[in-house]
């Protein structure tokens, strides 16, 4: 969960129990029970929505990863395509395989 997230999340919990404790006074000052239900309401969510949003930062990670061994394995076997047709032909024809370098 994102430190903004708990950060309101804390503040709005010690505010929810404190109109909570003394309804009566919250009452007066126009503070009502759909006011608190609706506060409580919007903890929930926010909550709900920062676990979900965890999980999909999990996944990403996990694809982040995956993606980056993929292209590790690439780079590896162009490298060796690469080489392989440096080894075997003169720079003249590197061009005619895609291989731009020069020695």
């Amino acid at each position: 969960m994102y430190q903004i997230f708990k950060d309101q999340l804390e503040k709005s919990k010690l505010i929810l129990s404190g109109v909570k404790r003394n309804q009566r006074l919250g009452r007066d000052a126009g503070v009502d029970e759909s006011v608190i239900h609706k506060l409580e309401d919007d903890c929930k969510r926010l909550e709900a929505l920062s676990a979900e949003m965890d999980k999909i930062h999990e996944e990403l990670r996990k694809k982040t990863d995956e993606a980056h061994a993929a292209l590790n394995i690439l780079k590896g076997r162009t490298q060796i395509v690469k080489k392989a047709v440096k080894n075997k032909y003169d720079q003249t024809w590197w061009i005619k395989f895609g291989i731009p370098d020069r020695r």
